[in-house]
């Protein structure tokens, strides 16, 4: 048997050009971005690109490069994938995985890329996350006008949620419009209620309806359709205009909920369960098409009973007093009754006593459509919100006032209330600041806050807090962090500039100095030492040779004449160790110019804190230990400053101020002091 991929169309070469020319495009368009996200990530972040693997096109695993600066053109280098070809523009849901070798299962649609938008998407913009986007990415990618269109559709779309709601919206379990409240579900969670509801038949029955932007404007008006819907048990919302305007008021809607869709999807929990359900509306047989043809897709489906909607709906009447005996008789679960709002609504409510159903539910016109009296609107144009334009089309005369005048009629109310709404906010806030409060309406809360202030305890009445704009501090610290970026980077710069043009200067100087060190004492001209570096890291440091080879050892019988303050470090002006030569090159800092090789490799910087001994490191308190955050320098502000006559202590507190207010400045002006404090040998033995 083959694989359901097998089955697929291949895809016109047409759509992977188009891709790789909107790829290329966007690339070109948005390469200042770019750029500004490549710096940002290189002196803000500790990476300049992380790594992510999602499931790609026929088993395979894609590796997508980000920026490792969080903002909004973090996914930008994404663009190579699409001009790659392992991503398009629109196609399946990305989907993440832990490595490159993870194992990709089978599905339907492997041999098509993840998109950059996706069918997925576009259905959850407008509530359709019920609806499966299989067949509809896979019609997309059949032709290159169906990719095209799915691209504007999707396009579209996010465009114009992006445009008008920039707040991210909440999604609250229950959303008031107009005095309504609507039950802010998903199909899913709507088929498990009436599975739960059903699960009990000796319940009263419970009545469910779904509103649109029509019936909402009719509830303005009708007041008992208006008590017909807050009487019933849930409330759900249908249609584009319901959508924008919880938007409007900062909350989202999980579902697009009516009862066109729900019909299948109940019909095949019904079969599934062992429920039944009667069909009361539409014209004479139009009911019983639509049971005939749900039947046949679900063969276990049981219908009770099927009845049209014109007779006498009068509460009394005899007509209606059969159609609710034949309802009862067929012991049927589930009521759908298709009479348009406000008829259905009405009816359920007034003969909701004599019912023995389970649950009544108002569906509006969905027979007509299973039926296919009356041709509902393709997916396409239903995923862009614009069904009502089909329906439009169709009966013009019967609709043109409900969606020509009505929709924007409902805006109009949804854009008066929420005036309302702000305005009835502002005077509730401004009244309670000027009117006494009663103790008798207080909070436990507020209550606790009188009792405090009385009892003298500090209270700032109207005090104005501040606000945290965390947008502004992250801008504050991505640019705090470039410019510590940037100050590393000239900072290294220096560095390496300096140090190269002193060492081919100051060749001869070496060479004479080296010669002189060999012939005044036996021993190595240069001599290596393990130091402290940035945060403790030992490293190799170079100086030429000052001392006579065995000096280490008398350090020890010398350790009681150590003429420095605080006995962390050791320092003698007539230290007998140090070699004729060794004075002089100590007195010019010449010993210290192999350094230089130091700053070269990176464990040294030009400007910094001397680098001390593993063994004084032991000794520092943990204060001292910030001398260690930066790299070790060949001069510092203390060599500048006195050198050897400076005390221990006092040298910390010069160095932990140069790190706090280090800068490239700084590090030149200390150079250029540097020069006439080695000339004049101040402090210097």
């Amino acid at each position: 048997m083959k694989n359901d991929h097998a089955k697929l169309p291949p895809f016109p070469i047409s759509i992977r050009c188009f891709d790789v020319f909107c790829g290329i495009a966007l690339l070109m368009l948005t390469s200042p971005l770019f750029l500004y996200a490549y710096l940002a990530s290189r002196f803000s972040s500790n990476k300049t690109f992380e790594v992510v693997y999602i499931k790609g096109m026929k088993k395979q695993t894609v590796e997508l490069i980000e920026f490792g600066y969080n903002s909004l053109f973090k996914k930008l280098p994404i663009l190579f994938n699409l001009i790659r070809g392992e991503l398009s523009l629109v196609g399946k849901s990305i989907e993440f995985t832990l490595d490159a070798n993870q194992v990709i299962s089978d599905d339907k649609i492997q041999n098509i890329k993840p998109g950059l938008m996706s069918i997925e998407q576009l259905n959850a913009l407008v509530g359709l996350e019920f609806e499966n986007s299989t067949d509809t990415l896979i019609k997309a990618h059949s032709s290159f006008a169906g990719y095209i269109a799915a691209v504007i559709r999707c396009l579209v779309l996010k465009a114009t949620f992006a445009l008008l709601f920039k707040a991210a919206p909440k999604t609250s379990p229950h959303i008031s419009l107009f005095g309504i409240t609507l039950s802010n579900w998903s199909m899913q969670q709507l088929l498990d209620e009436i599975l739960q509801q059903c699960s009990d038949p000796l319940a009263d029955m419970q009545q469910y309806s779904f509103v649109n932007a029509d019936c909402l404007n009719i509830s303005t008006n009708n007041q008992a359709y208006r008590q017909s819907l807050q009487q019933s048990q849930h409330i759900f919302a249908d249609g584009i205009g319901l959508r924008l305007a919880c938007l409007s008021k900062g909350q989202a809607l999980r579902a697009n909920l009516n009862g066109t869709d729900m019909f299948p999807r109940l019909c095949q929990l019904a079969a599934k369960q062992n429920l039944s359900i009667f069909m009361l509306g539409g014209a004479q047989g139009v009911a019983q098409t639509a049971a005939e043809k749900m039947q046949a897709r679900y063969p276990s489906l049981s219908i009770a009973g099927c009845h049209h909607g014109y007779f006498n709906r009068l509460t009394q009447s005899e007509e209606n007093q059969q159609v609710i005996q034949a309802i009862n008789e067929s012991n049927a679960d589930i009521l759908l009754v298709a009479m348009g709002a406000p008829n259905q609504e009405l009816w359920l409510k007034q003969n909701r006593a004599q019912l023995h159903c389970t649950i009544g539910i108002g569906v509006g016109g969905l027979f007509d459509f299973y039926s296919e009296r009356i041709k509902r609107a393709p997916l396409w144009l239903r995923q862009m919100g614009l069904e009502w334009t089909y329906r439009l089309l169709q009966e013009p005369k019967r609709m043109w006032k409900r969606y020509i005048i009505g929709n924007p009629l409902f805006l109009y109310r949804v854009w008066r209330e929420n005036r309302e709404l702000k305005k009835r906010t502002g005077s509730i806030t401004s009244s309670s600041k000027a009117m006494p409060v009663n103790n008798s309406l207080l909070s436990d809360k507020q209550l606790t806050k009188q009792l405090q202030a009385k009892l003298g305890k500090a209270q700032r009445h109207d005090a104005k807090l501040p606000k945290f704009d965390h947008k502004h501090a992250s801008t504050r610290r991505a640019r705090f962090d470039f410019a510590m970026r940037c100050n590393k980077v000239a900072k290294r710069s220096l560095d390496l500039i300096g140090a190269l043009t002193l060492l081919l200067l100051l060749m001869p100087v070496f060479i004479i100095t080296a010669l002189a060190i060999k012939l005044s004492s036996p021993g190595p001209a240069l001599y290596s030492q393990t130091r402290s570096g940035l945060y403790n890291r030992p490293f190799t440091m170079w100086k030429f040779r000052s001392m006579h080879i065995d000096a280490d050892q008398k350090l020890a019988e010398l350790d009681q004449s150590n003429e420095m303050q605080g006995g962390v470090i050791f320092k003698m002006k007539s230290d007998p160790r140090v070699t004729f030569i060794g004075r002089l090159i100590r007195k010019t800092s010449i010993d210290e110019l192999p350094q230089l090789w130091n700053v070269l490799k990176g464990d040294m910087s030009l400007v910094g804190p001397r680098p001390p001994l593993n063994s004084e490191v032991e000794q520092y308190s943990i204060h001292q230990r910030n001398r260690l955050t930066v790299k070790p320098g060949i001069t510092c502000i203390w060599q500048v400053s006195g050198r050897s006559t400076i005390p221990f202590e006092q040298q910390v507190e010069l160095d932990i101020e140069y790190i706090h207010k280090q800068s490239l400045m700084a590090d030149v002006w200390l150079l250029l002091k540097t020069i006439p404090a080695v000339i004049f040998a101040r402090g210097a033995y």
